[in-house]
């Protein structure tokens, strides 16, 4: 018998299972093949994911007080509603004035055509419908207070999300060297310039957000005090200045265009720390005939220098004692090497010196190296590279065109690459890499790290700063540097850019013209003309390099890039110095002097270091002048008290005060010196009486 039930409650307990089973498979076979196409799109409705919130970068800012930007980031906001969380009464009584408000701010719907999209929108249960994008924070705080939008983003269904966009307050000016970063979400990020040499301290730290999924790809922002704020980035201080940038464009830009080049680009440097004051790139766009910055050939561009390389050799062959300056050289105008030849322009200038040679940029120099070198070609070029010349410069932003100077071992070293090296052919500098040269021997034989930055702060925590870097801390001897600067003085007093002879200050620099290399196929047509130096030539402050690819009216440095240096060095010397280089001397002719109050020109005499010879009484106020080699000579002014004074030559000022102290009224006529009186000096004063001056 109890088996009998225990059997029994075995097959229940068996039946139940399988009942319970079988109701489970028809569940999932249910949901899946009869529900899943609705409970997929259900789920699709309801995800909640975090998201990424760019964090502001950081600001770029030239270098001065008034901490211009040249890149910032400013908030702009994208703008959404939720139709369905508007209530019906709020919606139908603010339609009109939200749409009449819409249409105002955003003109590209009329108030009809909001009305009408609004309500659409309405029915089809549009919770996150796009109302703008790109505002700004005066438009923002404007929408914020329309109908229906100003009860806030829970009863009125505004939806507003704050983004970050990249700005250049100043155009295209420094465009390529600030640079700009690509962001590619699978792909390593595209980094240029600036921007993204120090990408790592602009970017910030991205914040997270809470969104959820609300139709197709569109994502609405849910409320979460979980959400994670972004960290902006921290600030660049560059030592661009955008007064010389816009000087140095401007100068760049213009001979550009007169001479139809194909590209160019201007380098400012301070010669004692390295810092770049001004860098401009340009590049001629034929579809849109206009100039551009494209690429940065400053800082990328390697090509055959040209005669500015010739410092670079006499330097090593001043310092190894194979050349002097004062040695006599003969300038036949024609310089054989095998089957080559290198010229003067067919200019034959005959016995001269190595400084005369250097000055009128003679292919003497590439004899002088052949003679002293032929043997031995791995000296000189051991001699370049202890200058450091074969190696990049190590700058921060990316893209240095690395230099190339051939071992004397290389295969494509032949019989005539010493020669044509010497003279800036058959190697490769770039513009940043000559200068940085030619500013160690500005700066007394130190050559400095070009550098960009100056320091990074992270609001005002100053976060890292940039100290001047020293590449190479003597390039030579300095007897060999005084060498360098007065061959770079003479070729701008005497030389081939005598024509950019500046006044009140010297240049010291070399003029450079070279044929561009057409790949392996030899040389072309088109020629590189470039001018290097600095100013002023005594304590240089500032060097500065100019290249100009292509010219087509002139291929000569000193006309091509010469006349571009000299006008910036011009700016920016007038408006930088107080006249540092001018050789001030006293005259041997002392300056014509007025008459007038004694003590005002006794002060202004002294200040200027003038002697006086007074033969004037200690009393007197009023002194005539007469200049004489030995000084000016002071004399008394005669005059009778109540008799008309004599006032013919004094400035304006003497003149009417010594009129008007003897109760006199005076009247005036043009400008200048007293050149006539109306009253005849000596008569009698009457008080109130007009004395007309006429000035000249």
């Amino acid at each position: 018998m109890k088996n009998k039930e225990t059997l029994i409650r075995v097959y229940v307990i068996y039946f139940v299972v399988l009942l319970l089973g079988g109701g489970i498979i028809f569940q999932i076979f249910y949901l899946q093949f009869y529900k899943g196409a609705e409970l997929i799109q259900d789920a699709e409705k309801q995800i909640f994911v975090y998201k990424n919130i760019t964090a502001p970068r950081g600001n770029i800012y030239a270098s001065n007080e008034q901490k211009t930007s040249l890149a910032l980031s400013v908030p702009r906001f994208k703008v959404y509603v939720d139709l369905v969380t508007i209530k019906d009464q709020i919606f139908q009584d603010s339609l009109s004035a939200l749409s009449d408000s819409l249409s105002n701010l955003l003109p590209y719907r009329s108030n009809d055509s909001w009305k009408e999209v609004l309500t659409l929108q309405r029915e089809k249960g549009n919770r996150y419908f796009f109302i703008a994008r790109n505002l700004n924070n005066a438009q923002i705080e404007r929408l914020k207070k329309f109908p229906v939008f100003n009860l806030g983003k829970y009863r009125g269904g505004r939806i507003i999300i704050k983004t970050n966009q990249r700005i250049k307050p100043y155009g295209l000016l420094a465009n390529r060297t600030i640079g700009y970063v690509v962001e590619n979400e699978n792909e390593k990020p595209i980094l240029v310039g600036l921007e993204g040499a120090f990408n790592d301290y602009l970017k910030g730290q991205n914040g997270q957000m809470l969104m959820e999924k609300v139709r197709g790809n569109d994502w609405k922002p849910v409320d979460d005090n979980f959400s994670i704020e972004p960290v902006p980035g921290s600030d660049i201080y560059t030592s661009l200045d955008v007064n010389i940038q816009d000087v140095a464009e401007a100068a760049l830009l213009h001979q550009l265009k007169e001479q139809k080049a194909d590209r160019g680009c201007v380098i400012l440097m301070e010669v004692e720390t390295g810092f770049i004051k001004a860098i401009a790139n340009l590049s001629y766009n034929k579809k849109t005939d206009t100039y551009f910055e494209s690429q940065n050939h400053a800082v990328g561009l390697a090509s055959e220098p040209g005669s500015t390389f010739k410092l670079a050799s006499l330097l090593v062959a001043i310092e190894q004692g194979k050349v002097d300056i004062e040695d006599s050289v003969y300038m036949s105008g024609r310089y054989e090497f095998y089957d080559k030849a290198l010229t003067d322009g067919g200019k034959v200038y005959g016995k001269n010196t190595v400084k005369n040679a250097f000055e009128l940029s003679s292919n003497v120099i590439s004899k002088l190296i052949y003679d002293n070198y032929k043997k031995k070609p791995q000296e000189f070029i051991d001699g370049l590279k202890s200058i450091g010349l074969n190696r990049k410069l190590g700058i921060d932003i990316l893209g240095e065109g690395a230099p190339l100077i051939k071992e004397a071992s290389d295969p494509t070293f032949t019989g005539i690459s010493l020669p044509w090296m010497s003279i800036g052919y058959e190697l490769k500098l770039t513009p940043l890499q000559t200068l940085a040269f030619y500013n160690g021997v500005a700066n007394d034989g130190v050559m400095m790290k070009p550098q960009f930055v100056k320091h990074i702060k992270k609001g005002t925590y100053l976060e890292k700063e940039f100290d001047p870097v020293v590449l190479n801390p003597s390039l030579c001897s300095n007897e060999t540097i005084s060498d360098l600067k007065e061959l770079l003085e003479g070729v701008v007093e005497r030389g081939t850019a005598k024509n950019i002879k500046a006044r009140g200050f010297k240049i010291a620099g070399k003029t450079g013209t070279s044929k561009i290399a057409i790949g392996s196929s030899g040389y072309g047509k088109k020629y590189q003309a470039s001018f290097c130096g600095y100013f002023p030539a005594k304590d240089p402050l500032y060097s500065c390099i100019v290249v100009v690819q292509g010219p087509t009216k002139n291929i000569f440095g000193s006309v091509v890039s010469g006349t571009v240096f000299k006008e910036i060095a011009d700016k920016v010397y007038a408006h930088e110095f107080n006249k540092t280089d001018l050789d001030v001397r006293v005259p041997k002719h002392y300056p014509y002097s007025r008459p007038g109050s004694k003590q005002d020109f006794i002060t202004v005499a002294n200040a200027m270091d003038i002697p006086l010879e007074d033969q004037s009484s200690t009393s007197t106020q009023w002194i005539n002048t007469r200049t004489a080699e030995s000084g000016i000579k002071l004399s008394e002014v005669k005059s009778v008290k109540g008799l008309i004074p004599n006032v013919v030559g004094m400035g304006l000022i003497d003149a009417a005060y010594l009129l008007e102290k003897n109760g006199l009224v005076v009247q005036i006529e043009g400008s200048g010196i007293v050149r006539k009186q109306s009253v005849r000096p000596g008569l009698k004063i009457k008080k109130g009486q007009t004395v007309k001056l006429s000035l000249g």
